[in-house]
């Protein structure tokens, strides 16, 4: 076939032209292939870069069917409240990791709760780079507020000091030394001192026994006796927030928080 004939060159066009869409296909497919790529790779460092949780934050440790962590959550949850307080001021509250408090259920930190041994529910821990650095344990100490989580997170006290006009005149039996800065009881300031009774026998029946019959001591004596027992035996790092001295403690190694927070009790 002569190269100058039409039937030639209408071959060789629709040669060319085949050879054009193929090229633009393969074109075509080459861009989608990398776009594909670079979709997924893209994807993957997203995943990557995708944050595990806040360095620093505390856990609010539930676990299910628990009455008290119900009722300790309404609580913090009111309106007005706790929550609503520490949101005005930025701080994320939820579920997830990435929330300055993360409420969370036990069984979803099983490594977490080894550490904390924790036999009673609600407990609130600070964890920085998932190590326990601070813990709250509810008992002779005040309930959770704004003071307390702050502490738990930041590792510092701003709650307010309140002021002392004068030294408040209280009764003794000269059977115990009398001191200040209490401990509340039972999550109570101004306990009777029925209450502080049955909490001395009860809770800390085997360090009370060796005083014989406290019985017959005032009301103050038995705080101070309380407080002792506490400062002696504590451990860990709790904070609670006790009324105003009368005296300052004999012993403050123990008060890592100042006079309005000490160390772990129950």
């Amino acid at each position: 076939m002569s190269k100058k004939s039409p039937v030639y060159a209408a071959l060789l066009l629709a040669v060319v032209a085949g050879i054009t869409i193929f090229a633009e296909e393969q074109g075509r497919d080459a861009i989608e292939i990398n776009t594909r790529k670079i979709i997924t790779e893209a994807d993957g460092k997203r995943q990557t870069a995708e944050p595990k949780g806040l360095r620093s934050r505390v856990l609010f440790i539930t676990k299910q069917g628990c009455e008290r962590c119900e009722t300790e959550l309404n609580r913090l949850r009111a309106s007005g409240g706790v929550f609503e307080k520490l949101q005005s001021t930025g701080w994320r509250i939820g579920d997830g990791p990435n929330n300055h408090i993360q409420i969370v259920d036990f069984e979803n930190i099983p490594e977490l709760m080894q550490l904390l041994k924790a036999k009673e529910f609600p407990t609130v821990a600070c964890i920085v780079d998932g190590e326990i650095v601070r813990s709250f344990k509810d008992g002779c100490t005040t309930p959770l507020d704004v003071w307390t989580f702050g502490w738990l997170l930041k590792g510092e006290n701003e709650r307010p000091k309140s002021a002392i006009s004068e030294a408040a005149r209280v009764e003794s039996t000269g059977n115990y030394r009398l001191r200040g800065n209490h401990w509340t009881v039972e999550s109570d300031p101004n306990p009777s001192k029925e209450t502080v009774l049955r909490h001395l026998r009860g809770i800390h029946g085997n360090s009370s026994a060796a005083y014989g019959a406290i019985e017959n001591w005032s009301t103050e004596e038995l705080r101070s006796l309380h407080d002792d027992i506490h400062e002696r035996e504590g451990g860990g790092a709790v904070a609670t927030y006790s009324g105003p001295a009368y005296s300052q403690p004999a012993n403050r190694s123990l008060d890592a928080f100042s006079g309005n927070r000490k160390v772990m009790g129950r």
